[in-house]
């Protein structure tokens, strides 16, 4: 526009002063000079009206600049990435407040500083180096960025794994006058990404490696240089029986106990995996079978030393070798297999009566009464039972399970079984368990499925109001109707936790008050009879 105006000036001007002057202009020179002032006038002010129509359109757009420039900062300051620029002196122009955060430095102490002392960026691996983006950028002039190890050490030694980019800023020239940084932290992110890439080769429970990766290093390690490889394989004893009394919890503790023992047992390069539930494998390259039995002997008689509760540690193991290259590796798996098994069937009767016995001995060491009480209703059932005429294998039955009546409560805290006081609802609750958790212990054993269910009933009452189901009349065994008077009564005539001892005519007095209700009255009625007559042990 201005040049337009300059133009048109010039112009005029140079009409009268370039032409060849003749007569008749210099006669029409005075009409000329007014036309000519106000012709120059309005374009003056033409002039200064562009000029101020220019001004205005060009503060409406600095004012759009304005406004967009403080939308973009915005932007910049809330995102959740951390924001650095730095200016071509390579000192710190900006920190949103996520960089803020995550370096620990605040933007008015970090403005100015070269943002070495901002940006601390070293690798994971404190023997190695990481480049830097920032330094790359104005090297390159190209967007440039930060590698997978590098981790920021904020101000306060805090360490996080980052993520970013680095890119120029450029002037109208090209020429690049600073680096943006927008980085994030990815430290859980890169967590996570260590804990799924664990689990797909470990066992989550053991932290041992799980079957898949057993599976292909078998294949890895099956090289003729590996001769002879050895193969150990191993079953935990009594896991069902700890799942079954004490809940899978402490199940998960006794595999972890054998993933330790076995883990101290065996060398570093040998390749431990869970196999299966209750399963350990072990692969142990330039191995022979003698060295195996050895390291498979250490396993078990460092875990006979382990105890989960009452649970003594104990595995049933078989070994395998391959020592020709020809030979097929699974077949030493399948050896190692089938030995264990083998093993597992010789020792079940020995295993399962030292398990038992553990537990018996572990409620009594943990309840002193309970060991007396149970040897007390014990003979007492045996000579009621004498008394009754019962024959031989009867009599043996109702001994056995008489002593073992309770066992069940081997689950039980302390403070339930010896509270002097009422017990609360949930603590009642847990009591009325127990005999549930006999049936599974003695269930479990071969030589005493024939007690389980006697024990389960031995809390049932005659007019179906007892416990865990709640049986009636003679849906009851008889030898569970018999060890609920027996064992009813001792309780009565011994000092308990909870209370005095009473004597023996009054104990007769709350079982005959009780018949036909708690108790069998036929039974009751004999065994009354057969109380007056026995002479009770102290």
């Amino acid at each position: 526009m201005k040049k337009i105006l300059a133009a048109s000036f010039l112009g005029f001007v140079l009409f009268f002063t370039t032409r060849p002057a003749i007569a008749n202009d210099f006669k029409s020179l005075p009409e000329l000079i007014p036309f000519s002032f106000y012709f120059m006038l309005t374009v003056l002010l033409a002039f200064i009206f562009m000029l101020l129509r220019h001004q205005q359109k060009l503060k409406q757009m600095q004012n759009v600049l304005s406004v967009e420039r403080e939308k973009y900062l915005q932007t910049l300051l809330s995102i959740g990435d951390g924001v650095l620029v730095v200016d071509r002196h390579q000192r710190v122009e900006m920190l949103n407040p996520a960089a803020e955060k995550i370096t620990g430095w605040p933007q008015e102490e970090a403005l100015g500083r070269h943002y070495r002392e901002i940006f601390k960026l070293s690798h994971e691996l404190a023997d190695r180096q990481v480049s830097d983006p920032i330094q790359q950028v104005f090297a390159t002039d190209k967007i440039q960025q930060l590698e997978n190890h590098a981790v920021l050490i904020s101000r306060d030694g805090k360490r996080y794994n980052l993520e970013d980019s680095a890119a120029p800023i450029k002037n109208e020239k090209g020429e690049t006058i600073g680096v943006v940084l927008v980085f994030r932290d990815v430290t859980e992110k890169k967590e996570q990404r260590k804990k799924i890439e664990f689990l797909s080769y470990h066992d989550p429970l053991t932290g041992l490696y799980n079957r898949y990766f057993f599976e292909e290093e078998l294949r890895r390690l099956d090289v003729p240089r590996n001769l002879p490889i050895a193969i150990i394989m191993g079953d935990v004893d009594g896991l069902k029986l700890a799942n079954d009394i004490f809940g899978h919890a402490f199940g998960d503790l006794l595999l972890q106990r054998v993933a330790r023992t076995i883990k101290e047992v065996c060398r570093a390069d040998d390749i431990i995996a869970r196999w299966g539930g209750d399963e350990f494998v072990i692969l142990l390259p330039r191995t022979n079978i003698t060295a195996a039995r050895s390291i498979a002997r250490r396993i078990q008689e460092r875990l006979s030393r382990e105890e989960v509760q009452t649970i003594k540690g104990s595995i049933s193991i078989g070994c395998g070798v391959k020592t020709e290259s020809s030979e097929n590796i699974i077949l030493a798996l399948e050896r190692a297999e089938d030995e264990m098994y083998e093993q597992k069937t010789l020792v079940r009767s020995s295993t399962h009566t030292g398990l038992l016995s553990w537990i018996t001995e572990a409620l009594h060491a943990k309840f002193p009464v309970e060991m007396a009480h149970a040897q007390r209703v014990s003979e007492m059932c045996l000579q009621w039972g004498k008394a009754l005429k019962l024959d031989d294998a009867e009599l043996k039955l109702l001994k056995e399970v008489a002593y073992y009546h309770d066992i069940g409560k081997i689950v039980l805290d302390e403070s339930i079984l010896l509270k002097a006081g009422v017990l609360k609802e949930e603590e009642y609750k847990e009591v009325r368990q127990h005999p549930v958790v006999g049936f599974r212990i003695l269930n479990f054993f071969d030589d005493t499925m024939a007690l389980a269910q006697i024990v389960l009933a031995h809390h049932e009452r005659w007019d179906g109001l007892g416990y865990p189901k709640g049986l009636k009349g003679k849906e009851i065994p008889k030898l569970a109707r018999m060890i609920a008077l027996v064992e009813s009564c001792d309780m009565m005539i011994h000092d308990m936790p909870f209370r005095r001892a009473l004597s023996k005519r009054e104990a007769a007095a709350i079982i005959k008050k009780n018949a036909n209700t708690q108790f069998d009255p036929e039974l009751t009625e004999n065994f009354l009879t057969f109380l007056q007559a026995y002479n009770f042990p102290p």
